[in-house]
């Protein structure tokens, strides 16, 4: 399997080979794209061939690479070339530390202040990934890094635990595998936990029995369960107390000799109850010698001074336990999450509810018509599709409160709210209109908005009411005549939450909304109000919580805010509650607290091939720009083909510049403001985007391709600005917002006239003469065009988006699903264009010979997530 210097997996050239492990070989490569050299642990071919092991490897692999902590391996990437599944990481230099511990081949006491370090590092890198749920299982010396400057790095997080049951074999250097439930042995047999050798299941505290065993191995040389063969150090590790370690080094203190016998409990109970009250303790005895004094030698040969010294050590002792205590509970306040997947089906499997009474959910399940909503027990594997009759698109159902009905957005008859039993039967609409059905606790009415919201709470720019629903009669009544989407009614019906935008800003914030006072909209409370992108609410169901997405940790996943559900004050501050996945959303919770979301991951291919804008085909073979998990939120190639402006999307939103032949990649801008719709000025010397830099809304700027000259173009009034595209000429710029299109002439701009009342175009694209400005509808599919001359609209199309004037002025290219079509602007007459690949979005080089497009592929299951407190 081994690779040779030169070889390419994705972006990644091999360099050298570094080393190898029973499953896996790691090299040194080169990211050409930042100019970074990485670590790249490549899997054997046969995960490949198992499309449940490399499902899982990405899960892990995903879960690992959102932690960010210094003694936290750093991931990178994930994916596979050439039926080669990889992982990229970030790349040390020093060694393990086994080989700390061997000198000439034999075992050696680390110092102990050093040992100490060591430990605190480690703990702390526990504590981090314990706090988002992810337990390591599989601690040992060769999974532990010490780097050239004294950092310790936890490797393998997750990764150890795909092992194949082909690869088991009870050694104390072997790992054993892989299946998750209770009754299978899981970790290296040296450094078991108790529980782990009956096979029962484990969790955090498992981790600390582990790091116990490396704290011994590391202050007495010796393994303090090891026996002449594997089974019986499994029974030493069940049964036996390990000698103390100060017999084998008289320079272990007493008080680090408690901190390792309480980290090797035989009960999970006993030990420390977090790796953070585990740091804080070894931290107390990292004084200047290592070592921390005792009451006894504190105490002077005075009486009186031995008495006050007695009574402060007493008192010292006292804070600290005190503070022990306190850390202790708020850790048995904080909910221990325990995650399983439900749904593994290759398509995508989205908006997840689950029943009250936590046995079935229902979610939507990408199909040929759109999307299908599906039912599923909890611990089954077969999904019963219950909206199968219809052929078009069927999303974000709700179980009712009883768990007989399921409300639903379905696309048939012409749209709107249906209710249907809960096994699909008797299917009816309610309203003609809404989106995300929420119910009251007693089962009469919905609350719902009036604009759809997907996975991307990034992208909405228009405006949502909120209205409650009878079921019955489906009589409307407005409740929120402001912004307001994905509404969840709470448990005892005091109020509904729902999130919004923040004027005209990119701030996502939470509010809350009593749906029976008098006037609603002056019971608004707000509930968070900072720069993240805070959405989806649900509440626990006792009321006292409000669980919600927000990428407030740089990624979006789960979080939580204590509430007072009468009064929709908040009680503390939000609290992060990880899923296991890159970026999480449609929340469910049953009544019994378990909570089910879905669980997304994207990746994205960027590249460039030959197009024929005469013949309308494209020519040889695609070549790679950027791939991998660089998600692009817009992009433009180019006038000459040889750069493409893109901004990148999710957490911080920058402008960048790629080359096409290489793929190298310049960041233009880095800071907190968002950056996004990249277009070229004529000329290729500027490039123009909109931002919210200094305005609390968006406005158009323009910096030039070496990253000076920053400068803000537009100063409009009302709606924010967005998406620009220039004119050839050099002096109009064209943009649009939420109510129109604009055309800006040398600082002057002009609205274009109000379109015809069935459509609303967004105009982002001018003719190559300037005489027409092309644009995709917003309330509907389809293509339009505006012409000066005459200031006419015209549709041309019924469905498509994202349209590229070819060079002669007279055609339109456009996207329409995976395929591109050609659009005549004069006749309206549509041919496709000859391709094999799947093209979404894209753009063209001035001669309309070099298109660059994305390919964007997206995974999403269903997950449940049970607090064990």
């Amino acid at each position: 399997m081994s690779l040779a210097p030169g070889t390419k997996l994705g972006p990644y050239e091999i360099l050298a080979r570094l080393g190898a492990g029973g499953m896996s070989e790691v090299y040194r490569a080169h990211d050409s794209r930042i100019r970074r050299d990485v670590a790249i642990k490549v899997l054997p071919p046969t995960y490949a061939k198992f499309a449940d092991r490399l499902h899982r490897f990405e899960q892990e692999a995903r879960a690992v690479g959102a932690l960010n902590h210094p003694n936290l391996l750093t991931i990178f990437d994930a994916g596979t070339a050439d039926g080669k599944p990889y992982i990229v990481t970030e790349l040390l230099e020093g060694e393990t530390l086994r080989s700390h511990l061997r000198e000439s081949g034999l075992a050696v006491k680390l110092p102990i202040r050093k040992a100490v370090d060591y430990s605190i590092q480690i703990a702390n890198g526990l504590a981090a990934a314990h706090e988002r749920g992810i337990v390591h299982r599989d601690l040992k010396p060769e999974n532990l890094f010490v780097t050239t400057d004294g950092r310790v790095k936890i490797l393998d997080f997750g990764v150890a635990k795909l092992r194949s049951a082909d690869d088991f074999a009870l050694s104390d250097d072997e790992t054993m595998e892989q299946d998750t439930s209770p009754g299978t042995v899981i970790g290296t047999v040296g450094y078991m936990s108790p529980e782990q050798v009956r096979g029962q299941s484990v969790d955090h505290r498992s981790d600390l029995f582990s790091l116990g065993t490396l704290m011994y191995e590391m202050v007495s040389a010796e393994h303090p369960f090891r026996s002449d063969s594997p089974a019986d150090t499994m029974s030493s590790i069940l049964r036996e107390e390990p000698p103390d370690p100060s017999a084998s080094n008289p320079n272990v203190t007493p008080g680090l000799e408690r901190v390792i016998r309480h980290c090797l409990e035989k009960s999970p109970a006993q030990r420390f109850q977090s790796a953070r009250d585990l740091a804080f303790q070894l931290e107390t005895l990292s004084s200047g010698s290592g070592t921390m004094p005792t009451v006894e030698t504190a105490v002077l040969s005075h009486p009186r001074t031995a008495a006050i010294a007695t009574g402060l050590a007493l008192l010292i002792a006292g804070l600290i336990v005190g503070w022990l205590l306190r850390g202790q509970l708020d850790v048995a306040r904080r909910p221990m999450p325990r995650f399983s997947q439900l749904t593994y089906d290759e398509a995508l499997e989205m908006s997840p509810s689950i029943a009250p009474d936590g046995e079935n959910f229902v979610f939507s399940r990408a199909s040929a018509n759109g999307y299908d909503i599906h039912l599923q027990r909890v611990h089954g594997r077969n999904a019963i599709n219950l909206t199968k009759r219809c052929r078009t698109a069927d999303t974000q159902p709700a179980f009712s409160p009883d768990g007989s009905q399921i409300a639903y957005r379905s696309e048939c008859e012409g749209g709107g709210i249906f209710v249907m039993g809960a096994t699909g039967e008797s299917s009816r609409r309610v309203v003609d209109a809404c989106f995300n059905p929420s119910w009251s606790p007693d089962g009469k009415r919905l609350v719902c908005g009036t604009e759809n919201v997907g996975f991307m709470p990034t992208s909405r720019g228009t405006t949502s009411s909120l209205w409650t629903v009878d079921v019955q009669t489906g009589q409307r009544q407005l409740l929120l005549d402001r912004d307001g989407v994905q509404p969840s009614w709470s448990p005892n019906g005091h109020r509904i939450a729902y999130w919004g935008i923040v004027g005209e800003t990119a701030q996502r914030d939470l509010w809350t909304i009593d749906p029976d006072a008098k006037n609603p909209r002056a019971s608004i409370v707000r509930v968070t109000s900072d720069a993240a992108v805070d959405w989806n609410p649900v509440w626990s169901p006792d009321g006292q919580y409000l669980y919600f997405g927000s990428d407030r940790n740089g990624a979006m996943n789960l979080w939580r805010i204590r509430i007072d559900e009468k009064s929709g004050r908040t009680r503390g501050e939000p609290e992060a509650i990880t899923t296991p996945a890159r970026y999480s959303g449609g929340y469910s919770m049953s009544r019994d607290g378990k909570l089910v979301f879905a669980s997304i991951d994207q990746s994205e291919a960027m590249r460039s091939v030959a197009f024929d804008p005469i013949l309308g085909t494209t020519t040889g073979e695609p070549k790679p720009i950027v791939a991998g998990s660089f998600l692009v939120f817009s992009s433009q190639v180019s006038p000459d083909g040889r750069l493409v402006a893109m901004t990148n999307r999710g957490g911080q939103e920058d402008l960048f510049i790629a080359d096409v032949a290489t793929g190298e990649i310049r960041q233009l801008t880095n800071d907190a403001a968002r950056d996004r719709g990249a277009t070229w000025s004529p000329d290729g010397k500027k490039i123009y985007f909109y931002s919210q830099r200094d305005a609390d809304r968006y406005e158009i700027w323009s910096i030039h391709t070496d990253g000076s000259n920053l400068v803000r173009v537009t100063t409009t009034q009302g709606r924010s600005a967005w998406y620009p595209a220039a004119a050839n000429d050099g002096k109009r710029i064209s943009f649009y917002n939420d109510e129109n299109s604009f055309v800006q002439t040398d600082g002057k701009i002009e609205p274009l006239p109000p379109a015809p009342d069935n459509f609303h175009p967004a105009m982002t694209a001018w003719s190559p003469d300037g005489t027409m400005l092309a644009g995709e509808l917003r309330n509907a599919p389809g293509i339009a065009i505006y012409t000066f001359a005459d200031r006419t609209y015209r549709r041309l199309t019924n469905s498509g988006a994202h349209p590229v004037w070819l060079p002669g002025g007279r055609e339109i290219l456009y996207g329409d699903g995976s395929r591109l079509r050609i659009v005549d602007a004069a006749t309206a007459r549509i041919r496709d264009v000859t391709t094999t690949m799947p093209i979404g979005t894209m753009s063209l080089s001035a001669d309309g010979r070099t298109m660059v497009y994305s390919e964007r592929r997206t995974s999403a299951d269903v997950w449940m997530m049970e607090l064990t407190q």
